[in-house]
């Protein structure tokens, strides 16, 4: 598939709400709403990088494009337990002349929650999806996974919730085959909220009205920590971000055993443009700009990450960078 008709897919995807923008995987029924009358948020992570080479093949470049946006959308604002859908769409293209380097990556996915009854004083839900993964659009049956939770959670007290859950993600980068346990402490007391557990801590503080600090990890290495600060009343703010990105793909033509990773981190900074109506009244935009640089870039081949090789490195490079929320 060209650039051109892969970056209009990707427009499609995040413009049409019909197709659900939520994450995938058990974010989609833990994370709190923003407000009690928010039905869909967004998220769309956006970068263009400047020409990097191939330090294991002469004379090769690569140029990436990469573009990861996830959301979700409930079906009632006033019921807790009402269903939510959610999708991931997640494209790298490589505009590259290596003959190890695809010229692209690609994963989506859609998934629902199902809230299934009450054990032990907590909530048992159950979410299910399918996606595709590959290297080759959409073009080998192979690429076909699936998605599948089960979660019990239990309020503890009035600031702290336990979350348990059987997790499996066909296309995960560690034990895509079996199910996977996890747990989920989580601890919310004034401008503080604090998730621990496996596969996945993060944290949000607020120690002013000015300062938001935020950071996440999951296994096995996808990190993502930012500060942003506000500048005024006008909607204005300055981020520093630092995140290391970590996905595994399905290759056309290859057992689901032979599969390839790819790894990037990056530094940047940026401005942050806030303002909740400036289309309709219902609707918020949030969209930031920046410039950073990339580096560690990796791609390996393998099965997991538990025994994988390095296929190719790119040098570090500078990128420009544009994250747009939406919520409705």
């Amino acid at each position: 598939m060209q650039f051109a008709h892969r970056l209009a897919f990707a427009v499609v995807v995040v413009l049409l709400p019909a197709l659900a923008h939520a994450q995938t995987d058990p974010r989609i029924a833990i994370d709190p709403w923003p407000t009690p009358q928010t039905w869909g948020e967004t998220h769309d992570d956006m970068l263009y990088q400047a020409q990097s080479h191939a330090k294991n093949e002469a004379g090769v470049n690569a140029q990436i494009f990469w573009w990861d946006s996830t959301g979700r959308f409930r079906l009632k604002t006033q019921d807790a337990h009402a269903p939510v859908l959610g999708y991931r769409y997640l494209t790298l293209n490589f505009d590259t002349n290596s003959h190890v380097i695809p010229g692209a990556f690609d994963e989506a996915s859609l998934a629902a929650t199902l809230q299934l009854g009450e054990l032990s004083g907590g909530d048992v839900s159950v979410l299910l999806g399918a996606g595709y993964s590959g290297d080759n659009a959409f073009a080998d049956s192979e690429g076909v996974f699936g998605i599948a939770h089960l979660l019990w959670q239990r309020r503890l007290s009035d600031t702290d919730t336990l979350v348990l859950s059987v997790d499996y993600n066909g296309v995960a980068a560690l034990f895509p085959d079996v199910p996977l346990p996890g747990i989920e402490y989580i601890h919310k007391e004034g401008p503080l909220r604090l998730e621990i557990g496996f596969p996945r801590d993060a944290i949000t503080w607020t120690p002013s009205d000015a300062l938001t600090i935020e950071a996440a990890y999951e296994v096995p290495y996808t990190a993502d920590v930012s500060a942003d600060y506000k500048l005024g009343r006008d909607g204005l703010s300055v981020f520093g971000r630092y995140a290391n990105f970590y996905n595994a793909f399905r290759l056309d033509g290859e057992p689901q055993t032979n599969r390839m990773f790819f790894q990037m981190s990056r530094a940047e900074v940026g401005v942050r443009y806030v303002n909740p109506h400036l289309v309709f009244d219902w609707a918020y935009v949030d969209a930031g700009l920046s410039i950073g640089y990339a580096f560690e870039q990796h791609i390996s081949g393998g099965f997991d990450v538990r025994d994988t090789h390095t296929l190719e490195e790119l040098s570090d490079v500078p990128y420009v960078g544009f994250v747009l929320r939406g919520r409705f």
